[in-house]
């Protein structure tokens, strides 16, 4: 896997490792080959990984009915720039936070050993972080699963909320779920 990402040929389905940080730094384009079978992409990162502002991962090649499947294992921290797009993606970061920038959106599990924040507009899916998470203003997650405090922004949007320590919820924020999420604000 070369540590550039984005500026070179489409990567078909399968199993690729850097030991090094790695960074997406254009569009990168994953080839499904036509085949919803072989849409599953493991990236083995033995370092940071970083996406720029505005890149973006796409799909070529993917049958309609299928939903790729992309896992990115990280052994540094993790920061999507403002505004990337890692899609449907599956993060794992073993030794470091993971940090969506302003507008970043990945539609999958997250889960780090230590913090994650979403920035303003982010998007993620479920999060579990053995430290605290962070939604910035208008954040949208799902279900939120933090060792520490968890912080939701004006406007942010979650599902259930599970913390090791404080839940504070900004001006106009909700969250759905049991006990552990605090009743909406009202108008």
């Amino acid at each position: 896997l070369p540590a550039a990402l984005g500026v070179s040929t489409p990567l078909v389905a399968g199993n690729y490792y850097q030991g090094a940080a790695v960074s997406v730094t254009g569009i990168l384009t994953l080839d499904a080959e036509h085949s919803c079978a072989a849409a599953v992409w493991t990236f083995t990162i033995g370092g940071i990984f970083n996406t720029a502002a505005s890149s973006t991962v796409v799909f070529s090649n993917l049958p309609s009915t299928c939903v790729p499947v992309v896992n990115w294992v990280v052994t540094g921290a993790v920061t999507l720039g403002a505004l990337s797009n890692v899609g449907i993606s599956n993060i794992e970061c073993t030794a470091g936070e993971i940090t969506l920038g302003a507008g970043a959106k990945a539609v999958g599990d997250l889960t780090s050993d230590a913090a994650i924040n979403l920035g303003a507009d982010a998007v993620a899916g479920d999060l579990n972080a053995g430290a605290a998470i962070t939604l910035g203003a208008n954040a949208v997650a799902g279900v939120l699963n933090a060792g520490a405090a968890i912080t939701l922004g004006a406007n942010a949007v979650a599902g259930v909320l599970d913390a090791g320590a404080a839940i504070t919820v900004g001006a106009g924020a909700i969250c759905t779920g049991n006990s552990l999420c605090p009743a909406p604000l009202a108008p």
